[in-house]
């Protein structure tokens, strides 16, 4: 039954498609805003097209530059998406427990979130083009200026609940949710976690304006659309964690007491919040230029870094 709920739902399987629909719902949000139309031909509405791209590009010959490390460039995609196709277990769902918990869980999230960089480091470093060598140095720079912040954003909701676990933390949020006490906090991490997906105005690593394509430029077939699939799962999991830290997860009015319905009233919960931040992620993300390094680096580290060690600071106050 665990197995099942590993590789179904709520687990990977699941995720995989919010992943399809997260892709969708961007692309469509960056269209009404740019005044196009975006996705509509591949099933209603375009819902399918998402799907219909990484079929096609999944089924590509991937070619190898000829000085890259190939083995890496081989094997290195799967590692990858393992990132947030690991994480998004730790994530309660249908309950105030996850499928896979542990009393440290948030750690390993933590952990996860620090590993999908570094494979992304060493996947641009291994394809051994110029584009990509910039990308990673622009991405070791980033990587370094937000991970701070991020951290310390975690930390708040953490000491609120008095847990580390990712079950605490949602089972402590069942009178009110903790964007209530650490505002900041929130918007520390959704602006963090534009940095950590890469995009605007922090795609400064991935600039196809300047550097093609960054990192990914030299990836190409099944490669580059498990990379593109790992993207927008980050997008998922990244989104699905704010859910769990700051807006009580899937915890909502009790309507019913048989055990069944309330999972399915706990999963609608869910689902409304996390599409709701993702599309806030998403409308940012649109209305946003990007920014140099050097000013990305100077925001971490002189105005959101502060910011948080505020928050954490208040955060101890209240509790």
């Amino acid at each position: 039954m665990q197995l099942l709920q590993l590789l179904v739902f709520p687990g990977l399987t699941f995720f995989v498609w919010i992943a399809f629909a997260f892709e969708w719902l961007e692309r469509k949000t960056a269209a009404r805003m740019q005044g196009r139309v975006g996705p509509m031909i591949a099933g209603p509405f375009g819902l399918l097209q998402p799907v219909a791209d990484f079929l096609k590009l999944a089924s590509k010959e991937q070619i190898i530059p000829k000085h890259s490390e190939k083995f890496v460039l081989t094997w290195g995609p799967p590692l990858y998406f393992a990132a947030p196709a690991i994480g998004i277990i730790f994530i309660p769902v249908i309950g105030n427990e996850s499928i896979i918990g542990h009393p440290l869980d948030l750690l390993f999230v933590l952990f996860v979130l620090a590993f999908s960089t570094l494979m992304a480091s060493l996947l641009g470093y291994s394809a051994a083009g110029r584009y990509s060598t910039i990308a990673v140095g622009r991405l070791v720079v980033q990587y370094t200026s937000y991970e701070i912040p991020l951290i310390l954003s975690v930390i708040s909701p953490a000491i609120l609940a008095g847990n580390l676990s990712l079950g605490g933390i949602v089972s402590a949020q069942s009178n009110y949710w903790f964007i209530l006490s650490a505002p900041i906090g929130f918007a520390v991490f959704i602006i963090a976690s534009l940095a950590e997906l890469e995009k605007p105005p922090f795609d400064i690593p991935s600039a196809k304006t300047e550097i093609v394509g960054g990192w990914m430029t030299d990836f190409s077939g099944n490669a580059l659309a498990y990379v593109k699939l790992t993207k927008n799962l980050s997008y998922v999991f990244l989104s699905a964690l704010a859910v769990t830290l700051f807006l009580g997860g899937p915890n909502g009015p009790v309507l019913f007491h048989q055990i069944i319905l309330q999972y399915v009233m706990n999963t609608i919960y869910f689902m409304v919040k996390l599409f709701s931040v993702g599309f806030l992620i998403f409308v940012v993300k649109t209305a946003l230029a990007r920014i140099r390094i050097d000013q990305a680096a100077e925001l971490f580290w002189t105005i959101l870094t502060p910011l948080s060690l505020a928050q954490l600071g208040l955060v101890i106050l209240l509790r």
